[in-house]
């Protein structure tokens, strides 16, 4: 885990509360945390009071009604994402891959929390399957986090 750096957390729909714990773990370890918060609507964003004892957070929704209005890739920390080391992301796939692609172009590692469908919970049944540089991996027992370099299409 990341150590003494600016670290930027993206976490849209259901992958902003995984966030919280991350949060306060890198907090923890001396890391300067930015938080942005993606949702459609002000109904989509969870508790955004309970990052900021651990760093900045910013706010996007589609439609404005909480924060920026737009998607979480278009806030502004965003303009100035060569000033972090670590991106992690977690929530939907689209979302994810957006800013994937924002960490790759600027060099920059990022690591995702892959939100598949996980049906027996143990690699059996093999539906939560990602496609990575070593093979198929299961997101169930080899993940739910990868690092995108290892990822196949993102």
């Amino acid at each position: 885990m990341t150590e003494g750096k600016r670290v930027l957390l993206v976490g849209g729909g259901v992958g902003i509360a995984p966030m919280l714990l991350l949060a306060k773990s890198l907090y923890k370890k001396g890391n300067e945390i930015t938080v942005l918060i993606g949702g459609r609507s002000v109904a989509d964003i969870i508790e955004p009071d309970l990052y900021e004892p651990y760093g900045i957070v910013g706010i996007t929704t589609d439609d404005g009604s909480a924060g920026i209005k737009g998607l979480v890739t278009q806030h502004p920390a965003f303009e100035k994402i060569s000033d972090y080391s670590m991106v992690y992301s977690c929530g939907p796939d689209p979302m994810m891959k957006a800013v994937t692609g924002i960490a790759k172009s600027h060099d920059i590692a990022c690591e995702v929390s892959l939100e598949n469908l996980m049906a027996c919970g143990i690699g059996a049944c093999l539906c939560c399957v990602a496609e990575t540089t070593t093979g198929n991996r299961t997101t169930c027992v080899d993940g739910p986090v990868f690092d995108v370099k290892d990822l196949i299409g993102w």
